[in-house]
């Protein structure tokens, strides 16, 4: 896989998710797409097939407000169908302004700043307490 295109192509789906629902954080999102490029597609060990298996990576975006581009990578890695990307930000949809772990690929619910960086050491602590091998990211 080329990273670098696929960044661009990230960053693309972002921007149609923010125009279509007229809301978002561009600059944000912008600013994560490299990063949640490289670790979803070279470093973690995350998939739709083993999301619930508890020994799997675990992630969490604590930036809650740059969902659009978690959700660009969850898509791209083929958590959920490109089309429910239409449906970002708009009623009833599951995919709104913050991650919520009602989509598949999202371990937990964010939007306060900081907050995922205290969830994500508890998981850490619990997986070396209980003698599993997973990393944890934020």
């Amino acid at each position: 896989m080329n990273l670098k295109a696929n960044s661009y192509a990230l960053r693309q789906n972002v921007l149609e998710m923010i125009y279509r629902a007229k809301t978002g954080h561009i600059g944000g999102d912008f600013s994560v797409c490299d990063i949640l490029n490289v670790l979803y597609h070279s470093v973690m060990d995350i998939t739709p097939e083993n999301f619930s298996s508890v020994d799997r990576d675990h992630f969490i975006l604590s930036k809650g407000h740059s969902v659009e581009a978690l959700y660009s990578v969850l898509c791209d890695k083929g958590f959920f169908p490109k089309e429910d990307l239409l449906t970002f930000s708009q009623f009833g949809s599951k995919y709104i302004g913050h991650p919520n772990n009602k989509v598949n690929g999202i371990e937990m619910n964010s939007g306060s700043l900081g907050h995922g960086l205290s969830v994500a050491v508890g998981m850490a602590l619990a997986g070396k307490r209980s003698g599993a091998s997973y990393p944890t990211y934020v």
